[in-house]
């Protein structure tokens, strides 16, 4: 247990011993403090300060005076305790950040380095998105980011994907060629490409590795062209297997490209160029 729970408990701030201290009052409680020396191995000389600073936050209390014994806040409380504190360091971390005075453009192009961040960057953007969300990507990516396109599509967010590989699920548009991904692997890497309320885009490879690079940003011009991209993937799948794709392809466009698509409907002749010979 303590494999999984003592970096857990570290993450949020908690000494080793500290954590080691509380996790060894859950398996045997209540308990004197030189018993919760011996149960988790932290020195007698400094298990009162820790037992200490634990009571002063409200995860261990007192029950006896002579001798002194404790017992551990339960775990469904110090979850919501720490769930509490959490979001009010959020909070409070928020409004400072937004008195602070900075420079940084909205529309920078931001590098995310590793798969596992990109993933993370992916998932802030599904949970973000208010309006669409309109991605192309591959089946182990769509498995890592199915629960919150999920939750997205609860919240009234229009869900399209494109895939070439083999991917399933009653929720949203999905257009997928049903391509085995390993053997599709041999003759086309791995990409994702995000766009979401048309404001935002990620896009770049998916190798799982910390060297693996995707783009970030909020670029009107990029956003733009990556939803020209997907567009195009959805046309392209559409005339292959003669599906009228006019439905969906029109509510993605919007604003000027809307109105550039009116305008090449009307009567126009095309000039068509031939290469030299």
């Amino acid at each position: 247990m303590n494999e999984k729970l003592l970096p857990a408990l570290k993450s949020f701030g908690f000494t080793t011993n500290e954590a080691k201290a509380y996790l060894s009052l859950l398996q045997n409680n209540p308990a004197t403090g030189y018993e919760v020396s011996g149960n988790s191995g932290i020195p007698r000389s400094a298990i009162y300060e820790i037992l200490k600073r634990l009571e002063s936050t409200g995860m261990v209390s007192t029950v006896d005076t002579n001798p002194t014994r404790y017992i551990p806040l339960p775990p469904d409380h110090f979850y919501e305790l720490l769930e509490n504190n959490f979001s009010s360091n959020l909070d409070t971390l928020k409004e400072t950040l937004q008195n602070v005075h900075t420079e940084i453009e909205i529309g920078d192009l931001w590098n995310i380095r590793g798969y596992d961040s990109m993933i993370d960057r992916a998932r802030n953007i599904i949970r973000s998105a208010k309006n669409s969300v309109y991605l192309s990507l591959w089946e182990r990516e769509f498995e890592r980011l199915h629960a919150d396109l999920i939750d997205a599509e609860k919240r009234g967010v229009n869900i399209v994907i494109f895939s070439f590989c083999k991917i399933e699920a009653d929720f949203g548009r999905i257009y997928s060629y049903n391509l085995d991904s390993e053997r599709l692997q041999n003759v086309w890497s791995s990409k994702i490409l995000m766009v979401a309320d048309r404001e935002s885009a990620l896009l770049g490879g998916v190798e799982m590795l910390p060297t693996n690079k995707v783009a970030w940003t909020k670029n009107a011009a990029i956003v733009s062209i990556a939803l020209n991209y997907i567009i195009l993937d959805l046309t392209l799948f559409g005339q292959r297997y003669n599906l009228d794709m006019g439905g969906v392809i029109m509510d993605m466009l919007d604003g000027e490209i809307r109105n550039l698509d009116d305008l090449l409907h009307e009567d126009h002749e095309p000039i068509i160029v031939s290469d030299p010979k």
